[in-house]
């Protein structure tokens, strides 16, 4: 039905599609003024440049918001004309939690399909919210809009592939890349590298959004912009 095709094309959606599109968008958002040749008359402006930055900010969680609210929707409808416009309400399983190499399930239930896609949507938003943020701060420090996206697709598409390479490197999983695709562990499916969960991965997205935001705040107030 709709409602699976939407949840199943989210699962794969998030894992590079999105992420690429939310970072081309948002690597441009300040190195795009420098392109342009309007980051002069931004800042002359009687506005503090943290207001500045922090409005930009503002601007790429809205538009990361409408990229995930814009997919689920368009997906849903779409599948619909050919798979029907239910399944609300069907059970989904869920909670399962691995031990070691063996899966646990003693706390697998089942949620309804509604909820279950709310959970994975919502996660899947809160990874494009942190490669927004590392965009964000690419796009500070580089002052060039092509470099900066090359920078940022780079990185997600090698981390796309180091996430199938690092089952042996046990430190790659403090690496953004390899948390990104939350939602595996909503599904049960194994984790790139044993010992991750879901708090863990959460954890380490949050550290690298909040340095990621902290040093392009901190440049961005003390740079000079405008030579």
């Amino acid at each position: 039905n709709g409602v699976t095709f939407a949840r199943q094309f989210m699962q794969n959606a998030v894992s590079l599609f999105i992420p690429l599109l939310v970072a081309v968008i948002a690597s441009d958002i300040v190195s795009g003024e420098h392109t342009a040749g309007t980051i002069k008359l931004l800042l002359t402006r009687p506005v503090s440049r943290w207001k500045i930055l922090l409005s930009k900010l503002i601007t790429v969680i809205l538009f990361v918001s409408l990229t995930i609210l814009c997919t689920g929707v368009l997906s849903y409808l779409i599948s619909g004309l050919v798979f029907g416009y239910k399944g609300w309400t069907y059970p989904v399983l869920t909670g399962f939690k691995l031990i070691g190499t063996e899966v646990d399930f003693s706390y697998v239930h089942t949620v309804p399909q509604w909820l279950f896609l709310f959970m994975e949507y919502g996660l899947a938003w809160y990874s494009c919210i942190v490669v927004a943020c590392l965009s964000l701060m690419v796009s500070v420090l580089v002052r060039s809009t092509s470099a900066g996206m090359g920078i940022m697709m780079a990185t997600l598409i090698a981390g796309s592939i180091l996430v199938n390479m690092v089952s042996s490197w046990e430190s790659a999983k403090y690496l953004f890349m390899v948390n990104l695709e939350t939602i595996i562990y909503l599904t049960g499916s194994l984790p790139p590298i044993e010992g991750m969960d879901l708090a863990f991965s959460l954890a380490v997205l949050t550290v690298w959004a909040l340095v990621a935001l902290a040093v392009a705040f901190a440049v961005f107030v003390r740079k000079d912009m405008l030579n």
